[in-house]
């Protein structure tokens, strides 16, 4: 059953001597997710850029089968591994909402009880 999803992708600064590379993997990044986007497969990304520039990330929200679809593409993992090798502290998230969040909460509070830390 598909659930409300997030994949939030963070990074930090760029390696040295891959700041221009780093700039070119962003807009393929932002143009692949956009196409995404257009295509209905996914909601239109969100970058947060920090204030002083140190580090950002992009939220791509989704149904869960469809981000589950699209991140094991070979386009998507080829994209990551790419931005791998450019930026640095690059790491991708997944995230739940919706009725998912009131499950895992109570999850987490049966297992915790059940285990005597609650």
């Amino acid at each position: 059953m598909a659930k409300e999803a997030a994949i939030v992708i963070s990074w930090e600064v760029p390696r040295q001597g891959r700041e221009r590379k780093s700039i070119e993997v962003f807009m393929e990044a932002l143009g692949f997710y956009a196409t995404k986007a257009s295509e209905g497969i996914i909601q239109e990304p969100e970058v947060f850029m920090a204030e002083d520039e140190s580090n950002g990330f992009i939220v791509i929200k989704g149904q869960s089968d469809a981000l589950r679809e699209l991140s094991e593409s070979d386009e998507a993992q080829e994209l990551l591994l790419k931005a791998h090798l450019i930026v640095g502290g690059l790491k991708a998230h997944w995230y739940f909402t919706g009725d998912e969040v009131q499950a895992s909460t109570a999850r987490f509070a049966k297992v915790t009880q059940e285990s005597g830390i609650l």
